[in-house]
């Protein structure tokens, strides 16, 4: 998924139609001046970053004057918050609050819908008072061939407690926020909070979208801003993770979930959700480093297990290699094997220095330990093996090596 930086969140919300306050970019402590005088104080800045949690990091100041604007400029601007340095700044006018709400869009997987939240709560710590009042936050699933019809939006409205033209005002909103979800074919768009001003106006002070990267090819116009590569949700891609999905590009068939981590000393290659998720929660129970997560689904995907491994053993300070999952029939386990092992002899890995163990399950496995003999020193298990005892086997190794 690919979250759009919020001054773009914004000018597309202002493009369809929902009200927000002015405001100007800047990369300089002297544009932030500038900016603070075009747009009358008091304003505020906020580090543009694609990362929620800003306000409470300190990265989101308010100013009165020019001078606490060019302050606050300064120490923002060349820092590094919540793991992104600060480049640019949002500077934007200050709205005035008389009540502040929670709106949300967002598709559920589960149900395979939309889904519509809402509450007359919202704010900088909206979760923990949702979470004490939960009754407060409405939900709705909207029927996608129907979209959000103008009696389920007043009937959020009119759930939430409000009443008059406020309802009104806000079911209008609701629907107008929902064509924008479907046009831009959104994973997720939030507003919070949704301000009403003293004058009885609704306002999106802030805003985030999430893209869906399999439809950004349908909206060029987001392609420049719509970058997947940016984050991997709260970070930063590091160089090998931004080269990972260069290789998961290559081949369309299938998709690498890739992570690295900044410590660890085993290359973790262990496929599988519930197999990843019991081999990782091993690892590091009894006393192993993982350095990676890996996973990949069915595809063409001896190629990509081939550059995958060649490319996670490029990582400093490796120790060993396990590779491996529970027992799969979507693709002959020679496959991935053939790819792995074509990595390492390239590599010229002696597994008796650099231990590597398999534990792979399910049709093609007698080949694919063929294969892995070709390399003295693999230990290779199949299912009649644990996964849980083929990760202790890995960390013995490492240690003992």
């Amino acid at each position: 998924m690919a979250r759009l930086l919020e001054h773009h969140a914004l000018e597309i919300l202002q493009n369809g139609g929902i009200p927000i306050p002015a405001f100007r970019v800047v990369s300089t402590p002297e544009k932030a001046v500038e900016a603070a005088k075009d747009l009358n104080c008091p304003i505020v800045l906020k580090a543009l970053i694609p990362a929620g949690g800003r306000g409470k990091a300190g990265a989101i100041r308010r100013a009165r004057s020019s001078e606490e604007a060019l302050t606050h400029a300064r120490e923002l601007l060349g820092t590094t918050v919540l793991h992104f340095p600060v480049e640019e700044l949002l500077v934007s006018e200050a709205v005035e609050i008389e009540k502040e709400f929670f709106v949300s869009i967002t598709f559920d997987s589960m149900s395979r819908r939309p889904v519509v939240l809402f509450s007359s709560l919202g704010g900088i710590d909206v979760e923990a008072i949702l979470a004490e009042n939960p009754e407060r936050l409405i939900q709705r699933s909207v029927d996608i061939s129907l979209g959000l019809q103008p009696f389920l939006a007043r009937g959020i409205a009119e759930s939430a407690g409000l009443r008059g033209d406020l309802l009104v005002e806000t079911a209008n909103l609701l629907a107008t926020l929902y064509g924008i979800f479907r046009r831009y074919d959104a994973q997720t768009i939030e507003i919070n909070p949704l301000v009403l001003t003293p004058r009885k106006n609704l306002v999106a002070p802030s805003a985030v979208i999430v893209i869906d990267n399999q439809a950004i090819f349908r909206h060029p116009e987001l392609e420049q801003i719509a970058d997947p590569d940016r984050t991997n949700g709260w970070r930063p891609l590091t160089p090998l993770e931004k080269k990972m999905r260069a290789i998961d590009r290559t081949d369309l068939s299938s998709a690498i979930r890739f992570n690295e981590f900044e410590s660890g000393e085993i290359a973790f290659m262990v496929t599988g959700g519930g197999a990843g998720l019991l081999a990782l929660d091993t690892i590091t129970k009894i006393g192993g480093g993982p350095a990676t997560t890996f996973d990949i689904t069915p595809g063409r995907v001896e190629e990509k297990m081939y550059l995958a491994t060649r490319a996670i053993l490029s990582k400093p300070g490796l120790k060993g290699l396990i590779a491996g999952g529970n027992i799969t029939n979507f693709i002959p386990i020679d496959v991935k094997v053939r790819g792995v092992m074509r990595a390492l002899k390239e590599l010229k890995v002696q597994p008796k220095q650099f231990p590597v163990v398999f534990r792979f399950a399910g049709p093609g496995v007698e080949i694919a330990k063929e294969l892995a003999a070709e390399l003295p020193g693999i230990v290779f298990f199949d299912a009649s093996v644990p996964i849980e005892e083929a990760v202790r086997k890995i960390v013995e190794l490492t240690k003992q090596a």
